[in-house]
This record gives C-alpha cells, sequence and structure tokens, in this order.
C-alpha cells in the first residue's frame, strides 16, 4: 500500500511540476519603453520626439501608449500632441490628440506622486504590422507657445499581444 501511494504522489508532483512549468513559459513578454527626458523641465515646440521599436512578429498586435510627466504646477488642462506611427511595410497612422492632465474642476487626471503627475493615453489599440522590421513614431507638441514648461519627460510604451 505504501509503494502505491509513493508512486501516486510522484506522478501528482511530476504533473503539478509540468503544470507550473507551462504556466510560466506563457507568461507576456515584458513591454517595450522608450523615454526622452527634458532636462530644463520644458519642451520645446518644433522639437519633435523619435521612438523606433522593433517589430519582431507579424502574427501579433501591438498597443502604443504615451505616459507624460509633468510637475503639479503645470499650467494647461491638456497638451495637444500629433502622431505619426511608420510600420515597418511603409504605412502611416497620423492622429491629433489631448492628453487630458486636468479635470474641469482642474483636478489631475493622473497619477500624482510627490510633485509630478504621471498621465497615460492610450494611442493605438490592436495595431497589426504585415512585416518585420522598424517601427517609427514621432510626437510633436502641438502647443501654440514656443515652450510648454512643467514637463519631465514623455514615455512611449509598445505592448505586443
Amino acid at each position: 500500500m505504501k509503494r502505491y501511494q509513493d508512486k501516486e504522489q510522484k506522478s501528482l508532483l511530476n504533473c503539478l511540476l509540468i503544470i507550473l512549468m507551462l504556466l510560466t513559459s506563457c507568461g507576456h513578454e515584458k513591454p517595450a519603453e522608450q523615454s526622452i527626458a527634458f532636462p530644463n523641465k520644458s519642451w520645446q515646440r518644433y522639437n519633435i520626439l523619435n521612438f523606433k521599436f522593433p517589430v519582431t512578429e507579424t502574427n501579433r498586435s501591438y498597443d502604443i501608449i504615451l505616459e507624460l510627466r509633468c510637475n503639479k504646477s503645470f499650467d494647461y488642462d491638456n497638451l495637444p500632441i500629433n502622431m505619426v506611427i511608420s510600420t515597418p511595410s511603409g504605412e502611416e497612422r497620423i492622429r491629433e490628440y489631448h492628453v487630458q492632465i486636468k479635470d474641469k474642476n482642474g483636478s489631475f487626471t493622473g497619477a500624482i506622486k510627490g510633485d509630478t503627475c504621471l498621465t497615460r493615453l492610450v494611442l493605438k489599440r490592436k495595431l497589426y504590422c504585415s512585416s518585420k522590421g522598424l517601427m517609427k513614431v514621432e510626437i510633436e507638441n502641438l502647443n501654440p507657445k514656443m515652450e510648454t514648461e512643467g514637463i519631465f519627460s514623455v514615455n512611449l510604451i509598445l505592448i505586443q499581444h
């Protein structure tokens, strides 16, 4: 009887080990991130930000997320931007956005940590690329002032699904 229990425990342990290995191997890939910091806490009007991400698989979709870090004394409720995506196959996607920094009551819409506000905006969901290669994303500040003060950095995140 004892041998039977030992064999049963070993087979159960082996099954659990195989299931655990399968679950850990099916995890999501870490998102690709690139950040551009502004040392003077100011984004110049004609400083177009360029990001480049490798596209390694064509059978998956990609989400592109913008993170904007600004200080709590930021003057504007939103920041108008223009985005241009160039896929490896040569397609271009262009769209203007308003990154909502504050709501109607003047409260920050993003996460606040100390003197910094982090605002996230999904720029593109489920983008499919028909070829492997380099995806280029340009972000342009459309604020009419020559300098938008109070911005620490812009971060772009590429999530592969």
